[in-house]
């Protein structure tokens, strides 16, 4: 019995083991599909069949017929009758749902079918081949076929790439294959170890992207234009926001800052300003399938410039993505990409897939470490030729004054001014300067006079990053895995005591509960805070103000020494340097300050969580095909944070304090009920569609109390208010709910046209019930013309010819609370109320965009070379706008909808491989794009010498952006220089006319440029003429190098940072004419007495070369400080070492290991004189292109990471 049982254990797994190879042979004899292929090739009939089934197939033979068309009509039809019939005189074997085909034995029976295993029909198998399979790297493929030549002899390869086979001496040469590399032949031999490398075959035409609402699409398939950014390319570097990362990959993308702090915010925008609200102009995020929100709280209000509440940056929603957990983005630009998301459309989007759990059986462990070091990278061009002074040296420097007698050596009577159009430095010079006394003696000694070269610089440092992540991932190997990541950041930026840490931690879990049910989880959670963000900005609060307003002559550790030595003081603050006392700054400022003390007292700070993600069940219902998804998905942040500004703060000369709450939640629940069924008509129509609907919450919650006055110093908290003082409480909060109902049907027609159609209905609760409900649909088509015209046969180097149409009709809609007129209370007066100085409108509809779009997309030479081409219009209409209404109503404007705004333009995408080895390759990705934006018109009436101003008083009245209709929007207009008119003319010594039109017209009386009087001259348009970018890749064996440049040409920006310098005479550029003035080329308009003007050459020394570059240089003159924003810049450059994997395996533990050095922003060429030309202005929680208002310098980093698999 005992024997008996044993037998048995031992055969049944031989049996079962032959019952299933049995199965999957009749399976595969027995399972039918169908299809109609007309004159098809070999190769794509395969992939239909694969498509149409569970089976891969490999080959035995690289001369199989692949090529050869064929045309074959298969209703319900075995696969292994159709393979006999289109590859006759070929064997079929079946091994694990891999379909084996080979050149059949001319001893062979013809017949032999799919499941023949009969060892009869086999060549008597002699000896044994053992080998690997490797690809160009030396790395194994896993899973890859390698056969017999002409027998169905075969084997897969293992883990580490071996494979073993039965060999005959029939036929001694093998075949190996594997998906995505070209078949490989090579002779074996007896005794022979087999290695054989493998090329890939350098075209996928199958690419899949991830679209709205988080479907895959296959690439070739879409009628619009979406660009896909990898993980990897995220992670190149290391900055804190990874939105950087974007610019200049994507064509039609443009990414702007403010150069207001370590998390500073980005401006997204795609294919141009839609809106005439500059707010709603951003590009839509999408996580995981799931919209989040991607701006931000507010802190402070205004701008700016100029202002002692200025905004402070603490990063946009969507910079807080953690980029180690993103898998790919996908970026959907044009309104047909997004039209299924209706309402929140009309800008496009930014959809991000995040990472999941492991792919194969197993936990995997990753670790990776990376340090950054980061540097103020460009600064103005200062002269340090010229100390402070106001008198063209007239007399000696002299800082400090004294009521008495003067110390030895020293005069009565203080000579300073904060301009530089002093004395020239000398070393030799001995002068009374701030560094002249000593603190701790109370002595005075006489100072060499020279330029101090950390006057400016001195208050950055070398700024560091820290950061760290642990990814764990598994799988079962029965349909479950799971990743958890934690990723740690700490933040020391370049100026003291500012910085952040976030923690950030993912999790994804997916699993098959059932043969009908799937169910995936994903959640990210972050936890960020900071003891401390810069002000940023011309603000008389923010550290660099009074920098800029510095002396030349004193070194930045005066200002160091000062604070820390404990003398920022009441006594100094207002000792004005006379005696002994007084601050480094005070020469020139009622209120001195001092930049440590702003950085280390007048912090900013926040404490902030966040989680966002979402649950999906995917549903199969017995009809095959039909599967219904449900999702629900949130995002909710909560953050407290808090201002302080302490005694003798510019502007809170009794300190000031805030306190502020902030809590967003919004939850989406959706529902798809889809269908999908490739095999109508015989397999050449195929039919994927989909009903769904989603409810989208929107909650928003701000709370804060302020204090404009605090009782004690030092003091910061809620209640410590002066005697008579009332804080200023703020309130509010808003609810918007979103209801629709949506569809899509995407058809093809054998595999060759492709039709998507999709529609939307939105009720919002932000619009009145009248006007509620909008309905929003799509249409887009594509046509592979390679395939439909059969070109590949007359052009074997063309691989794909797409042609592709879209248009759509999205929206764009309005902030809740906008339809009815409301009180709002007085923070002058506490307890009263003020009436709203614009009038709502119950009427209000959302802004409706219609775009067409066009493109072509071609693949030559087996992918070498790929080019995309794009072409779009946009017309936006029912403008949201606050249109001027007549005082006399009692308020000065009305929300209405009104005004049209026009977009075309141009992307090109080019992707080549000029050089591709076993040992090197090179790649080259180059795009480029320009946008053609008009504002076509405003609300009737409208006159049209009247611009419209998309923000007023960014910078004063110095500056403006205005749009005129008719016109291209975001023109820079201010004063400028008075000049000659068309048709003027002097006469020159000989007698000749001179035309002298457009030439500066200059006071005969004192040499200066005459100034309009209004600042209503057109200075150059903000938004570039084209942008691009180009990335290169070089591999060496394991070496991989990477460069991404960025470019753009035809903007223009305000520069108040240069306005201050110059007008200061602290810039190189008001050096000219020191010594002996300067004649001012130009001409002077001379009024004879009968009322005519003539020209004449300006002959006129300027009367006092400092007064001229005053006048020249203030902000009033906008022409001289307004530049050029042209650049390319090196943006990033990546160097990897990846150990190989044969190494690896040595280690038996190590899986992968890399290590890589990185830089950004390694050079700039540009003419835009300081910082950085792409950053703008904040103004509350947007970036304004085309204004540079005091940013932070342009930093330039470096770095090194390790990662290890295990």
């Amino acid at each position: 019995m005992i024997r008996q049982r044993k037998t048995f254990s031992l055969r049944l797994p031989a049996l079962l083991i032959v019952l299933v190879a049995a199965c999957s042979g009749a399976f595969a004899q027995k399972e039918a599909i169908s299809f109609d292929a007309k004159n098809m090739p070999v190769r794509e009939l395969l992939n239909l069949i694969e498509k149409k089934s569970q089976y891969t197939f490999a080959f035995a033979d690289s001369d199989i017929p692949l090529d050869r068309r064929v045309t074959i009509k298969a209703v319900n039809r075995p696969i292994s009758s159709i393979l006999r019939e289109v590859l006759p005189g070929t064997s079929v074997r079946v091994h694990d749902r891999k379909i084996l085909l080979a050149r059949a034995d001319k001893n062979e029976n013809s017949r032999q079918n799919s499941n023949s295993s009969d060892s009869k029909k086999r060549p008597d198998a002699v000896w044994s081949l053992s080998g690997s399979v490797v690809d160009e790297k030396g790395e194994p493929l896993i899973g890859a076929t390698v056969m017999q030549k002409g027998t169905t002899n075969g084997a897969s390869t293992d883990a580490e790439g071996n494979f073993t086979i039965r060999m005959s001496d029939r036929n001694s040469t093998v075949v190996a294959s594997y998906v995505g590399y070209n078949p490989t032949e090579l002779k074996a031999r007896k005794g022979q170890k087999l290695r054989i490398t493998m090329k890939p075959s350098a075209i996928n035409l199958n690419e899949v992207v991830v679209t709205a609402l988080g479907i895959t699409r296959e690439e070739k398939s879409l009628g619009y234009a979406v660009t896909k950014v990898g993980g990897d390319d995220l992670n190149n570097t290391v900055s804190g926001n990874w939105l950087n990362a974007l610019d200049g990959k994507v064509a039609g993308l443009s990414a702007t800052g403010a150069g207001s702090g370590p998390n500073g915010s980005m401006r997204v925008i795609l294919r141009g300003d839609q809106s005439l609200n500059y707010g709603n102009n951003e590009a839509l995020f999408v996580v995981d399938g799931v919209p989040i929100s991607s701006g931000d709280a507010g802190t402070g209000s205004g701008s700016t410039y100029s202002n002692s509440d200025s905004p402070v940056d603490f990063g946009n929603g969507a910079s807080e993505i953690n980029p180690e957990d993103v898998e790919s983005v996908s970026v959907l630009k044009g309104p047909a990409a997004t039209a299924l998301y209706g309402s929140r459309a009309a800008n496009g989007a930014i959809v991000i897939t995040t990472k999941s759990g492991k792919k194969t059986k197993g936990i995997g462990v990753t670790v990776s470490s990376s340090v950054t070091f980061e540097r103020a990278g460009y600064f103005p061009d200062f002269q340090k030729e010229y100390g402070p002074g106001n008198d063209n040296g007239f007399r000696e420097f002299a800082c400090w004054n004294f009521s008495k007698d003067a110390p030895e050596g020293f005069e009565s009577g203080r000579n300073a001014s904060r301009y530089s159009y002093g004395e020239r430095y000398d070393p030799n010079k001995l002068r009374n300067q701030f560094n002249s006394y000593n603190w701790a003696t109370g002595e005075y000694t006489l100072t060499p006079f020279v330029y101090a070269d950390d006057w400016y610089t001195g208050i950055f440092r070398t700024g560091t990053t820290f950061k760290n992540n642990v990814t764990v991932t598994s799988n079962n190997g029965k349909g479950t895995s799971a990743r958890v990541s934690v990723t740690d950041t700490r933040n020391n930026w370049i100026m003291p005591n500012t910085g952040y840490a976030n923690t950030s931690v993912s999790f994804s879990f997916n699993t098959k509960m059932n043969k009908w049910i799937k169910f995936q989880a994903k959640a990210n959670y972050l936890h960020k805070t900071s003891d401390n963000m810069p002000i940023s900005g011309y603000s008389n609060t923010a550290p660099t103000y009074y920098i800029l307003w510095g002396t030349t002559n004193n070194s930045m550790q005066l200002y160091k020494d000062e604070y820390f030595s404990g003398r920022v003081t009441k006594e100094n603050y207002e000792g004005n340097v006379k005696d002994g006392k007084g601050m480094v700054n005070s020469l020139g400022n009622s209120e001195p300050g001092n930049p440590y003390q702003q950085l280390y007292e007048a912090t900013n700070s926040i404490n902030k969580d966040r989680v966002y993600g979402n649950i999906l069940l995917q549903i199969a219902f017995p009809l095959k095909g039909l599967s219904l998804d449900l999702r629900a998905g949130t995002d909710f942040a909560v953050d407290f944070r808090q201002q302080k500004k302490p005694f003798r703060t510019p502007g809170y000369k009794s300190g000031f304090y805030r306190e502020q709450n902030n809590r967003d939640i919004e939850t989406n629940l959706d529902f798809m009920l889809k269908y999908i069924n490739n095999d109508i008509l015989n397999g050449r129509l195929g039919i994927n569609a989909a009903f769904g609907g989603n409810n989208m919450t929107r909650g928003i919650w701000r709370n804060s109390i302020t204090l404009a006055k605090l009782g004690e110093e030092g003091v910061y908290n809620s209640t410590n208010l002066p005697t008579g003082e009332n804080p200023r409480v703020y309130n509010w909060r808003s609810r918007k709910v979103v209801n629709s109902f949506y569809g899509f049907i995407n058809a093809s027609w054998d595999n060759t046209y492709f039709l998507d159609v999709t529609a939307r209905n939105d009720w919002s609760s932000a619009l009145g019930r009248d006007n509620w409900s909008f309905f929003y649909p799509s249409v887009s088509a594509s046509v592979l013309l390679d395939q439909a015209f059969k070109i590949r046969d007359r052009a074997p180097w063309l691989n794909m010819l797409k042609v592709r149409a879209s248009w759509a009709n999205v929206g764009n809609d309005t902030s809740p609370y906008t339809l009815t007129d409301a009180y709002s209370a007085s923070s002058t007066y506490p307890g009263s109320y003020t009436l709203p100085s614009s009038r709502a409108n119950y009427y209000i509809k959302p802004e409706n965009v219609e775009s067409w779009e066009a493109g072509i997309e071609a693949k030559f030479f087996m992918n070498r070379l790929g080019i995309d081409l794009a072409f779009y219009n946009s017309r936006t209409t029912n403008q949201i706008v606050s249109a001027i209404t007549d005082p006399v109503i009692g308020s000065s404007s009305k929300k209405m909808n009104c005004g049209e705004i026009r977009n075309r333009g141009i992307e090109i995408a080019l992707h080549g491989v000029p050089v591709s080895t076993r040992d090197f390759t090179w790649s080259i990705d180059l795009n480029w794009s320009r946008n053609w934006n008009k504002l076509v018109s405003l609300e009737e009436g409208w006159d049209p010498r009247v611009p419209y101003q998309i923000a007023q008083n960014i910078v004063g009245n110095y500056a403006h952006i205005y749009s005129y209709i008719g016109g291209e929007m975001n023109w820079l207009y201010g004063r400028g220089y008075q000049r000659a008119p068309q048709g003027a003319f002097y006469l020159d010594a000989n007698g000749n006319k001179v035309d002298c039109s457009g030439m500066k017209l200059i006071n005969p009386d004192n040499g200066y440029p005459l100034l309009d009087e209004t600042p209503e001259r057109n200075l150059g348009k903000v938004n570039p003429t084209w942008r691009g970018g180009l990335a290169m890749n070089f591999r060496y064996r394991d070496f991989t190098l990477g460069m991404n440049f960025t470019a753009q040409m035809g903007g223009h920006a305000y520069s108040v940072t240069h306005a201050i310098l110059a007008y200061q005479g602290k810039l190189t550029n008001s050096l000219p004419g020191r010594n002996d003035g300067l004649v001012v080329e130009g001409v002077n308009a001379i009024t004879n007495a009968d009322g005519t003007i003539t020209y004449q050459p300006n002959r006129t020394v300027t009367e006092s070369i400092n007064s001229y570059y005053n006048n020249i240089f203030k902000r009033d003159n906008a022409e001289e400080n307004i530049f050029k924003t042209d650049f390319l810049k090196l943006k990033e450059v990546r160097l990897d070492y990846n150990l190989p994997k044969r190494i690896c395996r040595k280690t038996k533990a190590i899986q992968a290991l890399s290590v890589g050095v990185y830089a950004t922003n390694l050079f700039c060429i540009t003419s835009f004189p300081l910082y950085d030309p792409e950053a703008g202005a904040m103004v509350g929680t947007n970036v304004y292109s085309g204004i540079e208002a005091g940013a932070l310098p342009m930093t330039r980093t470096y770095g090194m990471n390790i990662k290890i698999s295990f």
